[in-house]
């Protein structure tokens, strides 16, 4: 990597007092405490500084014994920063990215459910530029990143928040504050443990599976016991609230559902990585239950690993990636029609004057048109208008959408809404499977249960005899009809029909021995 330096000085500063440093040395060179139960839940904080001279650059990692390969400390330091410079931002920026483990002494183990990934790094990220007239740009730029096997997304988010909330975003002492309670903890299970944390305890509820729908959603008449301080490992970060005033239209939620319910590949453009990354995992919560089994990728900048999405000589794989640089939009867009592959579906979000259309306008010279491209350097690539669609809007819910959203900015019922509406139309969707699936349920000599091979053909002469309630694009019943077994036809041969199917066959068999207390919801 030429722009970290070969060797990583895990507690020097350029920019800091010979106390401090003197304090870092210290504490690097301190007994570390069994970091057992660290290892358990996360890998390493690392600290990177925006280098004027060299570009970004490790500046802490703690436990400092990590042995990150130098190829993985490149993509840290790459992908924690923005591509976009804005001197106007002020609040720190949260977000997260993926990366492959290619750390061959970085041995991970997860003997038990939730289990972690063995090669890749789920990173989280707390981005701060701070004016500072001594430096070059005028700007002081550090982000903290916590470096984790689970993608327990929310709740890395919460600690991160605890420990820059003091105002320090580069502290060794508060590293090595956070990473003793952490060493006291237990290993993750499923249902809710209650964590200490630097004086204060994190309630932590972990699912049986990440694509279990609603998590971190009250119930309509929340309960006398929730805790509103609880937090679920898989819930989605960023809010419809917020990311709703960035859309083109109401109707495009619909749109990308059916891209992501049939595993398609969809691009997020913003101008930032928090708004790309909150979007991310808010559009791939919608299709709970059913995992999206594509690759997932919160944030990527220009140097990033294409490989993973079929680019740059990788096995060609579905994809929802969040980014903020439209060279890169181009260069995507350019891989994938070049090897003749589906063009990504490309959502633009920006913060228009306006309330935000119903649908969108075929024209983008039209005044109340969204489809212009979005306002970056470079400029981008125009959003084609969505090829036909099966599904069918739902009047009442875009309605009740349009109403709250010009009620003004502070409103809290979109999420709720929004979630609950796609959830319940995943659940209507994959009924008549799971009602097909019955049919072919087998009880072995043992008593054990499994389900016979499934049959794309006589599923659909199945769906033919008892419908869907799901409501389908049409003008007329034969037209209606058609379109239905097509959608039906392309969700079991995509990869999501077998993610779905793997998850519903663990979940029941894991209940059926008593693993999970209670039957699975949602499968």
């Amino acid at each position: 990597m030429e722009k970290v330096k070969n060797k990583i000085l895990h507690h020097k500063r350029r920019s800091r007092q010979p106390e401090d440093a003197r304090e870092d040395s210290a504490i690097a060179h301190r007994p570390l405490v069994s970091s057992v139960g660290f290892q358990a839940w996360a890998v390493a904080f690392v600290v990177c500084n925006f280098n004027v001279d060299v570009g970004p650059e490790i500046e802490i990692i703690y436990p400092p014994d990590v042995s990150f390969s130098q190829a993985d400390l490149s993509a840290i330091c790459f992908n924690s920063f923005p591509e976009q410079q804005n001197t106007e931002t002020v609040d720190d920026l949260a977000f997260n990215f993926t990366i492959t483990n290619t750390s061959p002494d970085i041995n991970i183990s997860s003997p038990r459910a939730p289990y972690g990934s063995s090669d890749t790094f789920y990173a989280t990220c707390v981005f701060r530029q701070e004016f500072d007239h001594t430096m070059k740009r005028s700007f002081n730029q550090r982000t903290l990143v916590l470096i984790s096997h689970h993608n327990f997304t929310a709740f890395h988010h919460r600690l991160l928040h605890t420990l820059t909330e003091s105002g320090v975003i580069s502290d060794p002492t508060a590293l090595e504050a956070a990473y003793s309670s952490m060493v006291t903890w237990p290993s993750p299970t499923l249902g809710r443990q209650e964590l200490p944390f630097l004086g204060s305890v994190i309630s932590l509820d972990i699912a049986p599976h990440f694509a279990f729908p609603l998590q971190g959603l009250p119930g309509p008449i929340p309960l006398v016991s929730d805790k509103p301080s609880s937090i679920y490992a898989y819930e989605p970060l960023g809010s419809w609230d917020t990311l709703m005033h960035f859309m083109p239209c109401i109707t495009d939620l619909y749109v990308i559902y059916e891209k992501l319910i049939l595993c398609e590949s969809v691009i997020v453009v913003a101008k930032s990585p928090q708004l790309a990354s909150e979007a991310v995992f808010s559009l791939v919560d919608l299709v709970r239950p059913v995992p999206y089994a594509g690759i997932i990728k919160p944030y990527m900048t220009m140097q990033a690993n294409f490989q993973c999405i079929g680019i740059d000589g990788g096995t060609p794989r579905p994809f929802i990636i969040g980014i903020t640089n439209p060279f890169l939009l181009k260069r995507i867009i350019a891989a994938t029609e070049s090897s003749q592959r589906l063009r990504p579906h490309i959502l633009y979000l920006q913060n228009f004057d306006g309330p935000v259309p119903v649908k969108r306008h075929h024209s983008i010279h039209h005044k109340s048109s969204r489809n212009a491209l979005l306002d970056l350097p470079g400029g981008g690539i125009e959003a084609r208008m969505p090829s036909k669609r099966f599904l069918k809007s739902d009047h009442a819910i875009v309605s009740q959408i349009e109403t709250a959203l010009k009620s003004g900015d502070q409103t809290h019922e979109l999420g709720p809404l929004i979630r609950r509406h796609f959830a319940e139309l995943t659940a209507q969707f994959i009924a008549p499977i799971n009602r097909y699936l019955t049919t072919t349920n087998v009880v072995s000599p043992g008593g054990n249960q499994h389900y016979a091979s499934f049959s794309v053909v006589d599923f659909i002469r199945n769906l033919g005899k008892h419908g869907t309630s799901v409501k389908i694009r049409g003008q007329s019943p034969i037209q209606r009809h058609r379109a239905r077994d097509a959608f039906y036809e392309t969700f079991c041969r995509s990869l999501n029909f077998h993610s779905w199917l793997e998850m519903k066959i663990a979940l029941e068999t894991e209940a059926s021995a008593g693993l999970l207390g209670t039957a699975p919801a949602g499968s």
